[in-house]
């Protein structure tokens, strides 16, 4: 009888600590981005990285190989190199968080399955390969974007002249949104929406591609006064902007340890288990008495 109650009472106390929030709960927590530098070396005469975000004597250097077997998805590369190099043609098959060009001899080529931001710094040069969700294009730099781009900045440099918009960028794929900016007070110079694929052109800040390839108008605010369909009407925006934000939401769905009915069951399962408790020692009671 006393091993019955003891087992009643772990029990008990073992639901009681799933149904408290925050207690029996064992969350998934994604793995912290790792920064990798790149930079030509002269002595070795190849590219090289380093794992930390900027080139470094006190971190060791080792040689690309080790960086595509270890990077992983959601991981930064930041280009650093002011020598004159053979050409870099970096190939990483994940998708990064963060690609920046920091300094730039000659055009670094990457290759990755996407990226979430771009970054090109004022007097650097590049090329990249796969789609970007957001691209920043900064002072006089010279950007080739050969896949799609959701949201691209061109940002001016931070000088006194009216108009500080020295960028070269060409895009092959198709460009949602374009937002040309001041650095000074991030007051905005223009904007163009669905650009066709291999349409963008911009010369030294100026917009090159001809008016049909692109529109001056927002898709949502151009969905709001275009009449209404008779049978059945034209998709919005909104597909698109579900498909921005499935990286997050879809991880946000995955069921996660210990986020289940269980609880709830394991609660019930206490109520029950106390109410045989409570039963099992009034029984013992009146046989005592």
């Amino acid at each position: 009888m006393k091993r019955l109650k003891k087992f009643v009472t772990l029990f008990t106390l073992a639901a009681v600590c799933f149904a408290i929030p925050g207690l029996g709960k064992i969350t998934v927590k994604a793995a912290e981005p790792t920064t990798y530098v790149l930079n030509y070396s002269d002595s070795s005469s190849e590219w090289r990285y380093k794992e930390a975000s900027s080139w470094s004597a006190e971190v060791q250097d080792r040689e690309l190989y080790y960086l595509q077997q270890n990077i992983k998805d959601g991981d930064y590369i930041v280009i650093d190199n002011d020598v004159e190099n053979n050409a870099l043609a970096l190939k990483v098959s994940v998708r990064l968080g963060n690609l920046t060009f920091k300094n730039t001899v000659g055009v670094p080529v990457v290759y990755a399955n996407g990226y979430d931001s771009v970054y090109f710094l004022s007097g650097t040069s590049g090329a990249v390969n796969s789609d970007v969700s957001h691209a920043y294009v900064y002072g006089d730099a010279k950007a080739n974007f050969n896949s799609n781009v959701d949201t691209l900045e061109m940002i001016g440099l931070t000088d006194d002249k009216s108009n500080n918009l020295h960028a070269t960028i060409n895009g092959v794929g198709t460009v949602n949104h374009l937002i040309a900016k001041d650095n000074r007070d991030q007051s905005v110079f223009y904007e163009a929406y669905s650009f066709a694929a291999g349409k963008l052109a911009i010369e030294d800040g100026s917009l090159k591609t001809e008016a049909k390839y692109y529109s001056t108008t927002a898709p949502a605010a151009a969905a709001e006064v275009a009449p209404a369909a008779t049978e059945q009407p034209t998709q919005t925006t909104a597909p698109a902007q579900a498909t921005q934000n499935s990286t997050s939401s879809e991880y946000d769905n995955v069921p996660k340890t210990g986020e289940n009915s269980a609880m709830f069951w394991l609660l019930g399962a206490a109520v029950v288990c106390m109410a045989g408790g409570y039963t099992i020692r009034r029984k013992n009671v009146q046989e005592a008495e």
